[in-house]
């Protein structure tokens, strides 16, 4: 056997049980593994230990942001769960009600990242055979051919999809630049159908950016944040088809965000009509565009999950889901199904003025 080939493979071998064919890396959940034991055995990780940590692929890019704040917290969070050593703050931060974290995002990025490491040092044995064990591949696979059939398309097999980047953080998945980011306690508490439900949604966001148009994504933040609202509405349809009550309670198991998720839903109609009024004032100059951005804010909460949730929910009611997937990447036809659905179930809609503003933001960018 050739001599390269040989080192080929056994590089290969030597690396199995830390990436697959460059599609899932588990160096971060490994790093975590190690500082998390050595805290359980009451001592403290050397200086050397962190720089592995830090390295690690799935918690890198925080280390490296200008916003120390992740992974700051990531950090202290381990030391607060682990070594038993400050219980009056962790009663205290598990005491955070469900009006101060839907206020106070920080305050509900520590309390969802603490219940997540208390939970892993419960199941602590259990976690790591599970990443021992585990058939990733099998689930790629299987999450594709759910979003594949979802769409209503044949597999795409010459779209090649970013590597899957497992930490250890709050139960959550996210789509970054470079890879797509997982929780992995989250995946080892999902069954196998929720696992595959959860990654196919974000493999629809991962796909989808084959299709959307970049120009009008990124020039300006409106044009980003219409885009989203659609992009996390459908994407929703994938994994939310019991609702977010359902989804919060038996899948991400925090019924607190849920309770969030489920009072921003119903007063979706409401905050879309609020978007509305405030593109209609931006379209005359009425208020600035840093003024649209601090009142989008403030209305668009979870990058539009809610309102795109609903407004995909009512097209898919009104029998236009087909149309709804044969364009799932133009946020103009996606706002104006929901309107065709909204005027059909006699539910609030978006004003004539308004779609033509919409239309003429779109149209050099989507036909």
């Amino acid at each position: 056997m050739n001599k390269v080939i040989l080192l080929g493979l056994l590089i290969i071998c030597v690396n199995r049980n830390i990436s697959f064919a460059q599609t899932v890396d588990l160096t971060s959940v490994d790093e975590f593994f190690k500082v998390t034991s050595i805290i359980k055995e009451g001592q403290q990780n050397s200086g050397e230990q962190w720089t592995d940590f830090d390295n690690s692929t799935g918690y890198k890019k925080y280390v490296d942001s200008e916003n120390e704040f992740i992974i700051n917290t990531i950090k202290a969070t381990i030391n607060m769960a682990f070594a038993n050593n400050d219980l009056s703050k962790v009663d205290s931060l598990l005491s955070t009600s469900r009006e101060e974290m839907a206020e106070n995002r920080k305050l509900m990025f520590q309390k969802r990242i603490l219940k997540n490491y208390l939970d892993m040092k419960e199941n602590f044995e259990s976690i790591k055979s599970f990443r021992e064990n585990y058939d990733f591949n099998n689930l790629i696979e299987r999450s594709k051919l759910r979003l594949f059939t979802f769409l209503g398309k044949a597999v795409d097999t010459s779209f090649r999809f970013k590597a899957l980047y497992f930490n250890c953080m709050y139960a959550d998945g996210y789509n970054e630049e470079d890879a797509i980011y997982l929780d992995f306690n989250l995946i080892y508490k999902m069954t196998e159908e929720q696992r595959i439900n959860f990654l196919a949604h974000e493999f629809f966001h991962n796909y989808r950016e084959k299709f959307e148009n970049h120009d009008f994504n990124h020039q300006c933040d409106l044009n980003y944040g219409i885009d989203m609202i659609q992009n996390e509405g459908i994407a929703d349809m994938i994994d939310k088809t019991g609702g977010y009550k359902n989804y919060y309670t038996t899948v991400i198991q925090e019924p607190e965000l849920g309770e969030i998720m489920v009072s921003l839903y119903k007063q979706a109609p409401e905050d879309l009509g609020k978007v509305q009024d405030m593109i209609l004032k931006y379209s005359i100059a009425e208020i600035s565009e840093k003024e649209l951005v601090d009142e989008w804010i403030e209305i668009v909460k979870f990058n539009g999950h809610a309102i795109g949730f609903f407004m995909a929910n009512q097209i898919e009611k009104a029998g236009y889901n087909y149309e709804m997937l044969e364009t799932f990447y133009n946020p103009y036809a996606f706002f104006a199904l929901y309107n065709k659905a909204a005027k059909k179930q006699k539910i609030f809609h978006l004003s004539d003025e308004f779609m033509a503003y919409l239309r003429s933001i779109t149209k050099e960018f989507y036909r």
